[in-house]
């Protein structure tokens, strides 16, 4: 193992959906292990949630979290992408690092790109992280949607699986930060029904500072299912706008203020939003403890939401 490589040790918290978007709704945590016994780490509970009297969208919602980051984190956006009809699935994958700080000291243009798709499917082309198939994200979603279909026949999970292949055309892919590059690169694999990415991705090659080589790579989704939210105050805010450049969302960038007009054509959402908690912009867009509120409690950012994960 890499020496700077850390795996989180705290003991998570434990998700609270008992929130605005709660009434109704039914969720659970469901432990990796129960859905393979092979995986080796990164045990963190995957969170699922399903409305059984929302209007069923027919998509699967698949969220991908930060580096470190867990899915109890982020019970709020998963049970509004549940109250909209999805089928919501955030889900506990290998994230003990950044990827860019493996690839900065790589200094390899194609290392971003490697080292994710290790992550995605356990291949170990890059050999800079210790990612085996069974604890892939691939891997972990299938068994995690078997699971489901096979315990909750009546809710429909199974419908997202077809002669043991995911139907990605119904996929919603979605992820925070290191989990927003994957979810890009899962668009540029697959043709999903639409890449949302929340402050990412920000891969650069070093020392020259230019957007990595993946990014502009043509793929199997079109750049005009891609969006992106990211604050203003955003440490990284130059290198995700210069990779949403790259991915080919355009140069324009939407500045918002918690409203957009209806069927407003803008893919590249920028919010200046000022009242943040302790300042957390880049974690302030999803997080529970950090997205600003309402005073009925719910989510300042809720009608972004709504527009970002909007079924076309």
């Amino acid at each position: 193992m890499v020496p700077w490589l850390k795996h989180h040790r705290r003991a998570p918290p434990r998700a609270q959906l008992d929130g605005p978007f709660s009434q109704g709704l039914w969720w659970a945590e469901v432990s990796p292990e129960s859905c393979d016994p092979q995986l080796t780490s990164w045990r963190e509970p995957h969170l699922v949630a399903y409305h059984p009297n929302a209007v069923s969208c027919q998509r699967l919602w698949v969220f991908l979290c930060g580096s470190y980051g867990i899915p109890a984190r982020q019970g709020l956006l998963t049970a509004y992408a549940a109250q909209l009809g999805y089928h919501a699935i955030n889900l506990s994958y290998p994230n003990s690092w950044t990827v860019g700080g493996i690839c900065r000291a790589a200094l390899e243009p194609g290392c971003h790109k490697q080292v994710r798709l290790d992550i995605l499917d356990g291949g170990g082309r890059s050999g800079l992280v210790p990612v085996g198939p069974a604890d892939s994200v691939f891997q972990r979603l299938h068994g995690l949607l078997n699971h489901l279909a096979l315990h909750h026949p009546e809710q429909g999970w199974g419908r997202f699986i077809a002669a043991g292949e995911l139907d990605w055309s119904a996929v919603v892919i979605a992820g925070h930060s290191q989990g927003s590059g994957h979810a890009a690169l899962i668009g540029k694999l697959y043709p999903v029904a639409r890449v949302v990415m929340f402050a990412g991705p920000a891969d650069q090659v070093w020392p020259q500072c230019l957007p990595a080589p993946w990014l502009s790579e043509p793929g199997a989704t079109p750049p005009s299912r891609y969006f992106g939210f990211v604050h203003r105050a955003d440490p990284g805010f130059d290198k995700i706008s210069a990779a949403w450049m790259a991915l080919g969302l355009g140069s324009t960038l939407t500045e918002i203020d918690c409203t957009l007009t209806p069927g407003q054509d803008a893919h590249c959402l920028v919010t200046k939003y000022a009242n943040v908690p302790r300042e957390r912009y880049h974690n302030c867009l999803i997080q529970d403890r950090m997205t600003p509120r309402r005073l009925d409690g719910r989510p300042v950012f809720e009608e972004i939401w709504r527009y970002l994960f909007a079924i076309d």
